[in-house]
């Protein structure tokens, strides 16, 4: 374990959305991990421009903290998508054939 956090962690990091979500649930949750990401970068940037340059042990650290945002922020937004075709086509098999 580094003093920074377990890489591991970082790199194997998942979220598990309720079975139950509703497609607009998910995309607010990738919606919420991307703002994640993006202020992440944001202090990374004004880190760098304060200091002018940035510790090499951190950097990694923090970049595999970004892309596991942004990785979970694309899940969700896939399983919204998925979730939405489904549900489509759930209701295209339920609407009634008129006959004339």
């Amino acid at each position: 374990m580094t003093d920074f956090g377990e890489p591991w962690i970082i790199r194997h990091a998942t979220c598990f959305s309720d079975p139950e979500a509703s497609p607009d649930a998910l995309l607010n949750d990738a919606t919420e991990w991307l703002q994640y990401a993006y202020n992440a970068l944001q202090l990374l940037a004004e880190l760098a421009h304060e200091r002018g340059d940035i510790d090499a042990h951190r950097l990694p650290i923090m970049l595999d903290g970004i892309a596991a945002f942004i990785d979970m922020g694309a899940r969700c937004a896939t399983q919204a998508h998925l979730r939405m075709q489904w549900q489509q086509a759930q209701a295209e098999v339920e609407l009634p054939v008129s006959v004339d």
